[in-house]
């Protein structure tokens, strides 16, 4: 908890959820985290990672819909996957392309944010080696992320309430990932006349019969192309 606090005193704001998470990294037994905010399966934004694994994590997770953190989120509660050699993820989608796409990850440990009653975002933990965490690193980790969600709820959601640009970064590559896709399925939803749940399960069903990342449609979407064109053709208006 000494060195999250640590890590909020420092005056570069740019680069505060990744301080976060190499705070949480050097505190507890785990080698990358990820923090994302979450208010649904549909409406998450990725905040900041120490780690390209963990990064991978949380884009199948997007991609998907579902996974570890997206159940933390849902029930506020830690999902912990300490040894996935023995406990394979039950997630149909997740877990295979996880597994495809990073398969020295050997344990997963998604960790609600909470402000009371209400959580609004996970941390997501992970090793290359298992580890089934005690009951006192467990309290720790609690603490640890008590003072998380805190620091998060001060410093990152004013600028996404007021629907402000990210000061932090990566922002190009949060964009990338979390920002195009809601502009696309915003534009995929008026197109089909549907809502915008229903327009995010098209795309998401769509970049998995097609094997193309949930961006790449995204982006081919916002400049008039054909989804499943192969980005290729350009369809104006």
């Amino acid at each position: 908890m000494r060195l999250v606090h640590a890590a909020a005193r420092q005056r570069d704001r740019a680069h505060f959820p990744e301080r976060l998470c190499a705070a949480l990294c050097r505190g507890l037994p785990v080698d990358e985290v990820s923090l994302c905010l979450s208010t649904g399966p549909t409406s998450q934004q990725m905040l900041g990672t120490c780690g390209t694994a963990v990064l991978r994590l949380e884009e199948v997770q997007f991609e998907t819909g579902e996974g570890p953190g997206t159940d933390a989120a849902t029930t506020g509660r830690p999902v912990l996957y300490p040894d996935l050699h023995t406990q394979p993820m039950p997630y149909p989608f997740f877990a295979p392309r996880l597994h495809e796409e990073a398969a020295d990850i050997a344990a997963v440990y998604a960790f609600p944010l909470t402000l009371g009653t209400h959580t609004f975002g996970t941390a997501q933990c992970l090793r290359f080696d298992p580890l089934r965490l005690d009951s006192m690193v467990l309290a720790h980790t609690a603490a640890a992320m008590d003072a998380t969600a805190g620091l998060v709820a001060d410093f990152c959601l004013p600028h996404l309430a007021a629907d402000a640009p990210l000061p932090w970064e990566p922002a190009e590559t949060l964009d990338a990932h979390w920002g195009t896709t809601y502009r696309a399925t915003g534009v995929l939803a008026g197109i089909l006349d549907t809502s915008l749940p229903n327009a995010h399960a098209r795309l998401r069903a769509l970049a998995f019969v097609t094997g193309r990342p949930l961006p790449t449609l995204a982006h081919a979407i916002l400049h008039h192309r054909h989804p499943s064109d192969g980005g290729n053709t350009d369809r104006h208006a």
